[in-house]
């Protein structure tokens, strides 16, 4: 939950303060936007809880850690391009990282 809140403060601070969002058509604040940022987090915490008690049925926790896990690492990059999108300085493996994950990445080799 708490990468869930930095994520969402720091794609607000994006829109609001430097007008850069991916989200939105001039990259400014859109309550539409927003609020489908918000659903689309709650569907994560009803995934996890879903997650949860199929484990408590099966008398495990990995499907739980799994799902948590996975929605974190989402979470963190999407927080890590956020950063760069406020013209933070990142390390390129973060860059290269989250572009890879995004289908950002521009295949300059031959094919």
């Amino acid at each position: 939950m708490l990468f869930m809140a930095v994520d969402y403060v720091s794609g607000v601070v994006v829109a609001g303060v430097f007008r850069r969002s991916k989200k939105t058509q001039g990259g400014g604040l859109e309550s539409k936007a927003g609020f489908k940022g918000l659903c689309r987090k709650g569907m994560i915490l009803l995934f996890v809880m879903v997650a949860a008690r199929l484990d408590m049925l099966i008398g495990t926790t990995y499907i739980r850690d799994a799902a948590v896990i996975g929605f974190s690492v989402n979470e963190l990059l999407s927080i890590v391009e956020n950063a760069g999108l406020m013209g933070l300085p990142l390390p390129g493996i973060l860059t290269e990282a989250v572009e890879l994950l995004s289908g950002e990445t521009h295949h300059t080799g031959a094919s």
